[in-house]
C-alpha cells in the first residue's frame, strides 16, 4: 500500500492510535478500491471475506422487509466500518451499497482476524464500532413502534444526519447527502407519500428547507427540541 493511502487509514476514528507498525502490517497486502455511486458493495446471504472501511464518500447499510420494501439501517462516511461479520463465518445479513462516489479500504479477513487475535487494542476499536451500531439500532427499534409521530421520526433522523453530514452554511446546517423523498422514506420506515407530507408540516413551521435532493436544517436546535417534544 502506497504511503498516501497509508497515512489516510491511519487517520482513520477506527485505526488511531494503534501502534504504527501493527497498522502497517495490518495494512499490507489490503487495497483501496473505487466505487461509483449506486454500486452494491455485497447483499444479503453473500459468504464476504473482506474487511471494508469507508475511506471517502459515503454509503448505506439496508435489509428488506418481509413485503420486498428496503429499510435503510445505517448512512455511513469516512472511518466507518462496514462489516458485521469480522468474528463469524455466515454469510451477511445486510445489503450495502454506496451513496454517491466512494473510495473503500478492503483489507483481506483471515489477516484482519490474525490481528485482533494478537492485538487487544485493535479488538477493543471493534468492540467499540459494535457498540455503536447497537446503541443506534436500539434508538431505531425505540421509534418505530408507532408511538412516535412521522414528523417526529423525520426530525429525529434528519437532525442525526446533519451530525454526522452536515456543513454550515448562510442559512442553517446542509446534509450533504443526496437524498430523494424514497431514499429518506425507506430510511424512516414509512410510505413516500407519507413522508413527503410531514416533510411539508416541517418546511411550515420552519424546521426544514427541501431543494435540489438536499435537505437544510435552517434550526438544528428546534429541530432537536421538536423531536424531543
Amino acid at each position: 500500500m502506497g504511503n498516501c493511502v497509508w497515512e489516510q487509514a491511519a487517520g482513520l476514528e477506527l485505526f488511531q492510535g494503534l501502534p504504527p507498525m501493527l497498522l502497517k502490517e495490518l495494512l499490507n497486502g489490503a487495497k483501496w478500491v473505487e466505487y461509483p455511486k449506486k454500486k452494491n458493495v455485497f447483499s444479503a446471504g453473500e459468504s464476504v471475506r473482506t474487511v471494508y472501511v469507508v475511506l471517502d464518500g459515503k454509503v448505506m447499510l439496508y435489509n428488506l422487509t418481509r413485503h420486498g420494501n428496503r429499510k435503510i439501517l445505517f448512512f455511513l462516511g469516512r472511518g466507518k466500518l462496514l462489516n458485521h461479520n469480522i468474528c463469524d463465518t455466515r454469510p451477511v445479513s445486510v445489503f450495502c451499497e454506496t451513496v454517491c462516489p466512494a473510495v473503500l479500504l478492503e483489507i483481506p479477513l483471515e489477516r484482519f482476524q490474525k490481528y485482533m487475535n494478537e492485538s487487544m487494542e485493535l479488538t477493543g476499536r471493534i468492540l467499540r464500532e459494535y457498540e455503536r451500531y447497537i446503541w443506534r439500532l436500539s434508538h431505531q427499534l425505540k421509534n418505530t413502534t408507532g408511538s412516535l409521530l412521522i414528523e417526529r421520526k423525520i426530525a429525529a433522523k434528519l437532525w442525526k444526519l446533519g451530525r454526522d453530514f452536515g456543513v454550515r452554511s448562510p442559512q442553517g446546517i446542509q446534509i450533504e447527502l443526496e437524498l430523494t423523498m424514497t431514499v429518506l422514506a425507506d430510511f424512516v420506515g414509512a410510505p413516500r407519500e407519507t413522508v413527503s407530507r410531514a416533510c411539508q408540516n416541517l418546511v411550515r413551521r420552519g424546521l426544514l428547507i427541501y431543494r435540489n435532493r438536499r435537505f437544510l436544517l435552517p434550526d438544528p436546535d428546534g429541530l432537536a427540541a421538536f423531536y424531543k417534544v
